[in-house]
């Protein structure tokens, strides 16, 4: 019984493994007091995102979660990390980078407090239950991935929305266009979230 117990285990492990590796399963390491997150790379990659193995602001990711999905994704993680509920547990809309949203349910657990039982870290994993296929990545620059970090923009705004930039490589406006506006709809997803709250 325990040979066939091990057998399963193994099989077990390597199909959660191979899930990982295709970006199938989402991995992620939240860290409270930095308020950062980390997610397995391949995960961000099949979702378009940029520096798949940099750690990025938990803000990040919460101006993409859906403005009517935020405050029950959120109560359930506070719920788990206060000791109320046995472990965290959501389904919600992530805005990926060129598919749109996607219907993503993620669980967790908190696997280190201190001494005064407040949570520190919480690993979990996520899988993305959208029918329709992702598409390639576009419009969300390389770049920091804190609040309002990125590549610095050189181009006055009023270039940036204009058809007619005569003199200007297309290919820059392009880059700094689409840096303008991921920058915007992040800022339009926050003070959307926050008046939902209001």
């Amino acid at each position: 019984m325990q040979a066939q117990q091990l057998f399963f285990d193994g099989r077990w492990r390597t199909a959660v493994a191979a899930a990982v590796a295709r970006g199938e399963l989402g991995l992620w390491d939240l860290r409270h007091e930095s308020e950062t997150v980390q997610h397995s790379p391949q995960w961000k990659s099949r979702l378009g995102f940029p520096e798949p193995q940099r750690a990025d602001s938990t803000h990040f990711w919460r101006c993409r979660v859906h403005p009517e999905d935020l405050d029950a994704m959120t109560a359930a993680m506070l719920a788990h990390a206060r000791g109320e509920l046995g472990c965290y547990e959501a389904c919600f809309r992530l805005r990926s980078n060129g598919s749109g949203y996607r219907l993503i349910h993620s669980r967790g657990r908190v696997v280190l407090r201190n001494a005064d039982g407040r949570a520190l870290r919480m690993v979990g994993a996520m899988i993305d239950l959208t029918d329709r296929p992702l598409t390639p990545r576009a419009g969300l620059p390389d770049g920091l991935r804190d609040q309002m970090g990125a590549a610095p923009l050189d181009l006055p705004f009023h270039q940036l929305l204009s058809d007619e930039s005569a003199g200007v490589d297309p290919a820059r406006l392009l880059r700094e266009r689409a840096q303008v506006l991921g920058q915007v709809e992040d800022l339009l997803q926050a003070a959307m979230a926050q008046l939902g709250r209001a």
